[in-house]
């Protein structure tokens, strides 16, 4: 691993763009994505690279995309303008800098701060593919929740990418309501909402997110995070409800149409 190129993606991100790209200003090369920022995301941006590029936003998957194609260098490290590279990632990947492997990409773990703390519990960490060679990864095109297809042996890291996607409950809740207006855009493209029956599967996505909220404050121990788990766990139980909801009233207003 010679050299390494980080892309983020923006859009109107000024409370959140220096942060982020202080944590990776020590990678070889920053490729910025902007889809049409109008605050002073760009402004912070230019202090940290000049590879700043616009495209329309067509969604994560393909925004993502195109910033791998613009990276020049051999390594890519993929990270969102709300995330930061903990100083012990850093360290971590400066030393497989020096190193020969095998992997052609790598999972890094993620953890949430969410209402004053990191989570710990509840299912709120996980682990994404951020770290691949350029030429054997892409990202899908899914407009969100996009993954990164891998062609070779895939390896783990064990330091946190930092993530802090919400500033209080009410930006918690703009953005829940953007992604799942996204998530029901994707599976509504995809066809899989066809059911004969709406109302039923509606009934049985509030039955989910019971079992669900009960999973991630019971079984995985959620409530030890405290009110932030309980919210936590309660938000995100109810999010399936509510994507659900959202394909049943675009077809309704489709056949209205």
């Amino acid at each position: 691993m010679n050299s390494i190129s980080c892309i983020v993606i923006t859009y109107n991100e000024e409370k959140n763009i220096r942060d982020c790209l202080e944590s990776v200003k020590w990678a070889d090369e920053i490729v910025i994505v902007d889809s049409g920022s109008n605050d002073k995301t760009l402004e912070i941006a230019k202090e940290y690279t000049d590879k700043i590029f616009q495209k329309k936003w067509q969604g994560y998957g393909p925004q993502k995309e195109y910033a791998r194609q613009l990276a020049s260098l051999n390594w890519v490290l993929s990270i969102d303008a709300d995330e930061r590279v903990s100083p012990e990632l850093r360290e971590e990947i400066i030393l497989l800098k020096s190193e020969v492997r095998k992997e052609e990409a790598y999972y890094i773990p993620r953890r949430l701060f969410f209402l004053g703390k990191f989570l710990r519990f509840g299912g709120c960490s996980d682990k994404q593919i951020r770290l691949f060679r350029k030429e054997k990864a892409k990202f899908s095109d899914d407009i969100i929740h996009e993954k990164v297809i891998v062609d070779g042996k895939i390896g783990k890291l064990k330091n946190p990418i930092l993530h802090y996607s919400y500033k209080d409950i009410s930006d918690y809740f703009e953005r829940f309501n953007q992604y799942s207006t996204l998530e029901a855009e994707k599976k509504v493209k995809s066809q899989k909402s066809k059911v004969k029956s709406k109302g039923l599967v509606l009934v049985f996505q509030v039955i989910l997110c019971v079992f669900d909220f009960i999973k991630r404050y019971i079984f995985k121990l959620g409530f030890l995070d405290g009110i932030p788990g309980l919210l936590w766990a309660l938000f995100s139980s109810f999010h399936r409800l509510i994507k659900y909801a959202k394909i049943w009233e675009k077809d309704k207003m489709t056949l209205q149409k």
